[in-house]
């Protein structure tokens, strides 16, 4: 596929990236309230719900995105990272998903499954990263940006966080930066 072609088929990646950090970003103001504002609005089981579920959305909206962004990685010339990404990623959302669905009776997340998500969501988005930089499909500094975030992030909740790994909003920022960088490409 030549390199116009290629360009064409950026937009759709480039939006659904950043829709899914949108939903997150609806996500993380739900649980704003609910625990860190504590107001009383958010003390709901629906709240809950509603917050947990913007949560789960996200993570399939950020997959879907993924998704489309393989493909684009592919008809690039990248044929091996990007599929091996979008696998690492695959797993990260199956195992997020199904620790958030089982905390929606109102216990606690599962602790295990969250620790593989964090680290499987962090390498499969270094890999994309290392696509990036392979096909140089965006700026060179995107790719190192990607590789460099996600690999620092998890060093860092390795090392600093253990016990406490589950930040959700760092696995949101590379791909609201890719998104962007994706629809400003011509």
């Amino acid at each position: 596929m030549d390199r116009k072609m290629i360009f064409s088929k950026l937009r759709l990646p480039g939006m659904m990236l950043i829709f899914s950090s949108v939903i997150f970003l609806i996500a993380a103001t739900l649980f704003m309230i609910r625990f860190v504002w504590e107001l009383p609005i958010g003390q709901s089981t629906s709240f809950f719900l509603w917050e947990r579920g913007f949560v789960i959305t996200a993570v399939l909206a950020t997959l879907l995105s993924l998704t489309l962004l393989k493909r684009v990685l592919e008809a690039a010339g990248d044929e091996t990272l990007a599929p091996m990404a979008l696998v690492s990623f695959l797993v990260a959302a199956v195992l997020a998903v199904v620790a958030e669905t089982l905390s929606l009776d109102g216990e606690d997340i599962l602790y295990p499954p969250i620790v593989a998500y964090v680290v499987l969501s962090f390498l499969g988005q270094s890999l994309f990263g290392m696509a990036l930089l392979r096909t140089s499909l965006l700026p060179r500094w995107i790719g190192w940006l990607t590789v460099i975030w996600n690999l620092g992030m998890l060093i860092y909740l390795i090392i600093a966080k253990p016990q406490d790994m589950y930040y959700p909003w760092l696995h949101y920022v590379m791909p609201l930066i890719i998104g962007i960088a994706l629809l400003r490409k011509r």
